[in-house]
């Protein structure tokens, strides 16, 4: 039995900071299994990309990293391009198929069951992190869930409708398929999707359910009775820069107009370019961009310069690439975003 390389390791290739001789080390061992069953081979390529994604988002949720104290340093100045984001996304994938490897046996059970296509299993995905939390769906259709967010979706949809069901706070970048309509179910209301791009809030600890849309259309009905793919007489329609609230206590679902500081403008995607530009000059352009707060938790990060062009990118994203770019982390606390 071959001897499990060291996880701290793996984080570090994920992170990008091996030497040459650890990223050595690293390849290395994943081919060492290049002729072993892999148990993943017969997955479809959604089924793989799920399955890299939900034992990432468990690694990283699960490992308690020493927090080593910070020291002083010079300024980090780095490059961010999309062959730049490519490249870092490529680092990932391998580094968590070699994880893939390592936790096969371990997580077949949990995970693998779903390689079976004529069966239906469901994915419960909790983020349970301080981060936005990216999940593809099996059509490509993007969700990103806010901390504390829940999704539960099957490997596989159903010939005549895609559903799924959620909790909180989550963001839908809808993959198009007028045969196949994709339907949202939470705790208050039912949400149909006629259009691509939309935010759904609705959790246990609030009196008020909101849909707003950033592109398309959707339509909101009030949870109750038998879920249809039809559009009933009960349901509101809404169009980009408005948004359906149902109040729980009142019963009452109306349309409204989008406010200038919704959540929803986080997703907005845009171009955003900065020529070596110290991070205390962004964190305002992202804010006036986004309509957030966000915070360094240390005055050495204000110093830090980034030459990059962000084009297509919505908040996540953005930081995503702040992460991947300058090892800055961030965690979304009381309302703002704090930089780390």
């Amino acid at each position: 039995m071959k001897e499990p390389i060291r996880i701290d390791l793996l984080e570090k290739y994920i992170k990008g900071d091996c030497t040459e001789a650890e990223i050595a080390l690293v390849k290395q061992w994943y081919f060492s299994f290049e002729h072993e069953n892999d148990h993943v081979s017969d997955l479809s390529p959604a089924e793989e990309k799920q399955l890299e994604e939900n034992i990432y988002f468990s690694i990283i949720s699960n490992l308690n990293l020493v927090n080593l104290p910070a020291t002083e340093e010079q300024p980090k100045v780095r490059l961010f391009r999309r062959w730049y984001a490519a490249a870092a996304a490529a680092a990932v994938v391998f580094a968590v198929s070699a994880v893939a490897v390592l936790y096969t046996q371990k997580a077949k059970d949990q995970h693998l069951a779903a390689s079976t296509i004529s069966e239906v299993h469901l994915f419960n995905v909790a983020n349970n992190t301080g981060h936005i939390y990216k999940v593809t769906l099996p059509d490509s259709s993007a969700v990103w869930l806010s901390p504390s967010a829940k999704i539960s979706y099957p490997n596989v949809f159903a010939p005549n409708s895609r559903m799924v069901s959620i909790s909180g706070e989550c963001f839908f970048e809808v993959t198009k398929n007028p045969q196949r309509p994709f339907i949202i179910s939470s705790r208050s209301i039912v949400t149909k999707v006629w259009g691509t791009s939309f935010l759904v809030r609705d959790n246990e600890q609030s009196n008020v359910a909101d849909v707003s849309v950033l592109t398309g259309k959707v339509s909101v009905s009030a949870k109750g009775g038998a879920i249809t793919t039809r559009l009933t007489k009960n349901e509101v329609m809404i169009y980009p820069h408005q948004k359906a609230v149902y109040l729980n206590d009142r019963h009452t679902l109306t349309a409204q107009a989008v406010e200038e500081k919704s959540t929803v403008k986080q997703y907005q995607r845009t171009r955003l370019v900065f020529d070596n530009k110290p991070l205390k000059d962004i964190i305002p352009v992202l804010d006036s961009s986004f309509n957030v707060n966000i915070k360094v938790s240390s005055e050495r990060l204000n110093h830090y310069i980034l030459n990059a062009d962000f084009e297509g990118f919505n908040l996540p994203d953005v930081l995503d690439a702040l992460k991947k770019s300058l090892n800055v982390d961030y965690a979304i606390v009381n309302n703002h975003i704090e930089l780390k």
